[in-house]
């Protein structure tokens, strides 16, 4: 397992009408979830599917 550092662009499908943000963002290639800072969050108004705490 490593990481992958790559661009990528984050967008709500159901919100066409806001702006995709890019990223750059260092990926664990086991990972199988996907953590969004807030504020990202926040700025694509997107809805929670699932909470987990992470350190």
């Amino acid at each position: 397992m490593g990481y992958v550092l790559a661009d990528i662009k984050l967008k709500n499908p159901r919100l066409s009408e806001l702006k995709p943000i890019t990223v750059n963002a260092r990926v664990d290639t086991g990972a199988l979830m996907l953590c969004i800072p807030e504020l990202m969050a926040l700025q694509l108004q997107l809805e929670t599917n699932s909470q987990r705490e992470v350190t």
